[in-house]
């Protein structure tokens, strides 16, 4: 059996660039080829092959996606790429003990290599990637939280979806996951990108970016409750989730 490809994994770009001030460099998880034939053209795979040939100078891979299906390890490791797997479930704020582990392999695949780039996945490399990331930056690297947001997005191209991440690296106290919510992609603009935003200026780009997002939501609220259904009637069993709340999102 193949496997399901995401839920929108598609939407995304596959790679994003190098974060400025790093040597890090995110991108959506590589499936495998086999999942992706009757789905996406031959120019627009995204497998560990082609993620070799975008970045021929990577060395080391962490990967927060919550399975393990998506892709083996091994075809890194075979041609010399370090690999660490972090399991990290969707849309709830990591434990510390998760952060302190991704930050102490960051560190050392960092150090291990002087020249080569660091790639962080998840699934979309965008929410859980961003927030260990920016964490990383904020709190080994010294970079103001607002700042460090400003350049994962500008380098991965989208906006960080989840408020409860956004919050709790600002400091803030994180809303509750938004847990069974319809996911709008949010490409950044490009006025976004042209400098710098304080706290207080990201907190209004959230707070109206939540707004839009509840006004699209609501108008499809019929339609998205019978996809879900549906998906959920044809699952597996290995596709499931032990954690409360809708498996699709726990990924």
């Amino acid at each position: 059996m193949a496997g399901r490809i995401p839920d929108r994994w598609l939407q995304y770009k596959a790679c994003g660039k190098v974060i400025e001030g790093t040597r890090i460099i995110c991108f959506k998880v590589p499936l495998k080829r086999a999942m992706q034939v009757k789905h996406v053209e031959e120019n627009n795979i995204w497998d560990i092959t082609q993620l070799l040939l975008r970045i021929p100078n990577i060395g080391a891979v962490l990967d927060l996606t919550n399975t393990a299906r998506y892709y083996n390890p091994k075809n890194f490791e075979a041609v010399g790429v370090l690999h660490k797997k972090i399991f990290i479930p969707g849309r709830a704020i990591p434990p510390e003990e998760k952060v302190s582990e991704f930050m102490n392999a960051l560190d050392g695949f960092l150090e291990e290599n002087n020249k080569c780039l660091v790639g962080v996945h998840c699934t979309h490399g965008l929410n859980r990637t961003g927030y260990m990331v920016c964490r990383y930056m904020r709190d080994r690297l010294g970079v103001p939280a607002a700042e460090a947001i400003r350049r994962f997005e500008l380098a991965r191209g989208y906006h960080i979806e989840r408020d409860n991440y956004i919050a709790d690296l600002l400091g803030k106290t994180p809303p509750p996951p938004d847990e069974g919510c319809e996911t709008i992609v949010k490409p950044i603009k490009q006025e976004e990108n042209d400098e710098k935003i304080t706290c207080e200026e990201k907190e209004g780009i959230n707070h109206k970016r939540k707004h839009e997002e509840k006004t699209n939501i609501h108008k499809n609220t019929k339609k998205k409750k019978h996809k879900r259904k549906k998906y959920k009637s044809n699952s597996s069993s290995m596709d499931k989730s032990d954690r409360s709340y809708d498996f699709k999102y726990d990924y």
